[in-house]
């Protein structure tokens, strides 16, 4: 079981090296995607975030919803293919005092191609503000099943979206499961308190069409 929770909180964390899907991206407009990050391990007592890294898109078929699929590079390395597909409602949007909220849903699946797939679900939630109408900053959890292991493994993050015309960068720090005694894991995570393990991610991206603007 402990295997199974490690793998969990290894792969799975933040949706194995992505950001927040913080607002959902205009009707007509494209965006392609990439990031790179995940928790941080001690190597030689040196933290390094472990490199999972995806590529994928995202579409605005409406004025508050847009589709997403993501690529997962990383498990490649094991001979695993991995694929995400997903949505994001803005439920509320910014408004004086009170932070914009968006919803996502995704659906994961791993398969090694000979044996089967795997297959795990997940919700999260951002509240976000955009400061000085470009600097898009925001709080987010994520919860995702992993019904292998019949755990529920969860993360807490903040960060931050900065524009560069079509172009933007993508900045999260994450506290991954924080209710994981890291004591018990093989690997030396980065944990705060000795629970989960803390990880940054970095995301960038670049819009095709629509009006184009962020956030």
């Amino acid at each position: 079981m402990r295997e199974c929770l490690l793998l969990g909180l290894v792969v799975f964390s933040s949706a194995c090296g992505l950001p927040a899907h913080v607002r959902p991206v205009p009707r007509g407009t494209l965006a392609v995607e990439a990031s790179v990050g995940g928790p941080a391990a001690l190597l030689g007592g040196v933290p390094v975030p472990l490199p999972f890294a995806t590529v994928g898109a995202s579409y605005g078929v409406a004025d508050a919803v847009d589709v997403h699929a993501h690529a997962h590079l990383t498990p490649l390395l094991l001979d695993t293919a991995g694929l995400d597909l997903g949505a994001t409602l803005l439920a509320r949007p910014e408004q004086d005092w009170r932070p914009a909220l968006s919803l996502t849903g995704r659906a994961y699946a791993f398969s090694d191609l000979s044996s089967g797939a795997l297959f795990y679900g997940e919700a999260s939630a951002a509240a976000s503000y955009l400061l000085r109408e470009r600097y898009l900053t925001y709080a987010s959890t994520t919860a995702l099943y992993d019904a292998l292991a019949g755990e529920v493994i969860w993360a807490v993050g903040v960060g931050a979206q900065v524009p560069f015309q079509r172009f933007a960068l993508q900045l999260e720090a994450n506290w991954y499961w924080p209710t994981y005694d890291a004591a018990a894991a093989p690997v030396s995570w980065v944990s705060p308190g000795g629970q989960g393990a803390f990880g940054l991610v970095l995301g960038a991206s670049y819009r095709f069409g629509g009006s184009g603007a962020f956030p």
